[in-house]
């Protein structure tokens, strides 16, 4: 039969897989992808006719998430061998490593780093085909009972599905949310760390340019994502499945109230922590896209009121240059993310002003002239005044390099989603925000998801970039996930996916966004949704 291999025409036997088809074109190729006819396919599935088939090695950027999750079952699979008794549950990222700890929180020892690293090392030498298997719901939810899989039995057992696909490694069952490497031999290398009370583990893909890289702590996060799961384990709700249960028992406005509070709470400590430092005079709030930053920087406004202060909310957005002078990126297209598309001179000189008593007439930019304007009313603080900054580059000394440090009280916020989908499959925050950032684009700004779509790589690369590298200058982070609301704006999702239809780049993001958000329940009361919610910011406020 006739089929396209990247991007050429092949002849080959009817009824071959992907990974077949890898090893007769690219025989000494590491192939560990397929994407068939624009989506992510499995390598074991056959080919049919006219399929537009594309192959990637193992430091392809397609493979990147495909790496991850094979890394994590070698991890698995070591730690089930040598410790049986023992579950392991996959916490989060921490720069290009992943966290991972004994469900019961029992330490991990160095000597068990070196016991583990031997054992991932011979199940690596081993090349244990990784088989994707499916099965009838009842069948798998009876080998994920066998298993001792407890969150994934909660998961499945409500959803409405007939089968259920599953791997199968050296005779034990897994399950993971996304295809895997054809064998553990696919895995090149890794490194494994001990970070108290876990481990990190990490491998070279294209994200790290072929390398290892060395793990650096990121330590105000790691501490936010520790405060995060203590508290999702004391609510009984660290996994989908247990989130699930708590809609189906008729307690979701319990969950809104309960996660809100959280959230509140945690400006309340930013709050308290500025009134006791007297010199501070400019809270300055940075993160990633759509993590919540203008709603941070007006329930701040709320707290700081309260507590006597006059709060001046200035967005740096309105600091931007006229269009005709923002500086090009590499290709020659206008870079609105760059640190120099913000007059830096004028906002620096705008905040002494301001610090110093001198009233300053704010700039407001119209974003449809591109120029900037100018406040017709004067602004002047008081000794009760401080200045709340929100934007990009907040955390970058540069952006407020005339401001002394010890006026400065940073924070840096971003959804961190405590909440997994089980053990072993966590969810990812940036797809959190990419889901954030589609439905408030569409509801309040009129861009289509095609349009979020296609500018989400170059959001994340300018958060590389721009933000990433900063966070740890913070005084303070803040996680803005709230444990309820995939929940909630699922359907706004399916609404977008139902209404555009997306161009092929962008068909396999749309197809990973649609299955993961399968997995939850409906919040359908949406009325308990706060009106000062972040997600107020996606779903509206009727």
């Amino acid at each position: 039969m006739k089929i396209n291999v990247n991007n050429k025409e092949q002849i080959v036997d009817e009824g071959i897989n992907c990974l077949e088809l890898s090893k007769k074109i690219y025989p000494e190729e590491n192939i560990v992808a397929a994407i068939v006819n624009d989506c992510y396919y499995n390598l074991f599935k056959e080919i049919k006719e006219n399929d537009k088939v594309k192959l990637f090695h193992c430091q392809a950027p397609e493979s990147v998430d495909i790496m991850e999750r094979t890394l994590t079952l070698v991890f698995i699979l070591a730690c089930k061998k040598l410790y049986p008794n023992k579950k392991i549950r996959v916490e989060h990222s921490i720069g290009d490593h992943l966290y991972c700890e004994w469900e019961d929180r029992d330490p991990f020892f160095h000597t068990d780093i070196e016991i583990i690293s031997d054992k991932m090392k011979e199940i690596i030498k081993s090349d244990y085909p990784i088989e994707r298997k499916k099965g009838s719901k009842e069948e798998v939810l009876k080998l994920f009972e066998e298993a001792g899989y407890t969150e994934k039995v909660n998961l499945f057992k409500e959803l409405e599905v007939e089968d259920i696909d599953y791997y199968l490694v050296d005779g034990r069952i897994f399950k993971f949310f996304g295809y895997l490497a054809p064998s553990t031999g696919s895995l090149l290398n890794f490194d494994i760390k001990p970070y108290y009370p876990g481990v990190v583990i990490t491998t070279s893909t294209a994200g790290t340019k072929g390398q290892i890289r060395e793990f650096k702590e990121q330590k105000l996060l790691s501490k936010v994502f520790l405060a995060s799961n203590r508290w999702t384990k004391l609510l009984n709700i660290r996994d989908v499945g247990e989130l699930n249960q708590y809609i189906i028992n008729g307690k979701s406005k319990f969950i809104i109230d309960i996660a809100e509070a959280y959230f509140e709470n945690q400006i309340s400590q930013v709050a308290d922590n500025i009134l006791k430092d007297q010199d501070v005079n400019l809270v300055q709030i940075a993160g990633p896209s759509s993590s919540g930053k203008t709603t941070l920087a007006y329930r701040l406004s709320v707290q700081l009121g309260v507590r006597g202060k006059k709060p001046i909310l200035i967005s740096t957005d309105n600091y931007f240059v006229d269009r005709d002078k923002t500086p090009l990126d590499s290709e020659g297209q206008p870079d609105y993310e760059a640190l120099h598309a913000i007059d830096l001179d004028l906002f620096n000189r705008d905040l002494m002003s301001l610090i110093e008593g001198k009233p300053v007439r704010l700039p407001i930019f119209d974003f449809i002239s591109g120029k900037r304007g100018f406040d017709s009313k004067e602004t002047i603080l008081d000794e009760n005044s401080i200045i709340i900054i929100e934007g990009l580059h907040c955390l970058n000394p540069e952006l407020t390099r005339m401001v002394p440090e010890k006026n400065k009280y940073k924070v840096y916020i971003s959804a961190l989603t405590p909440l997994n989908l089980d053990n072993h499959n966590r969810i990812s925050s940036s797809m959190v925000r990419l889901l954030r950032r589609m439905i408030r684009d569409y509801r309040f700004r009129g861009n289509s998801m095609e349009k979020t779509l296609s500018s989400w790589e170059k959001v994340r690369a300018g958060e590389e970039i721009y933000i990433f590298p900063y966070q740890d200058l913070a005084d303070i982070t803040l996680d803005s996930s709230l444990i309820y609301e995939l929940a909630v704006i699922k359907k706004y999702a399916y609404e977008l996916f139902d209404k555009y239809e997306v161009s092929p780049e962008h068909k396999k993001t749309v197809k990973e966004l649609k299955a993961f958000l399968k997995y939850f329940k409906d919040i359908d009361e949406e009325k308990y949704v706060p009106i000062n919610s972040i997600l107020r910011e996606m779903i509206g406020w009727e």
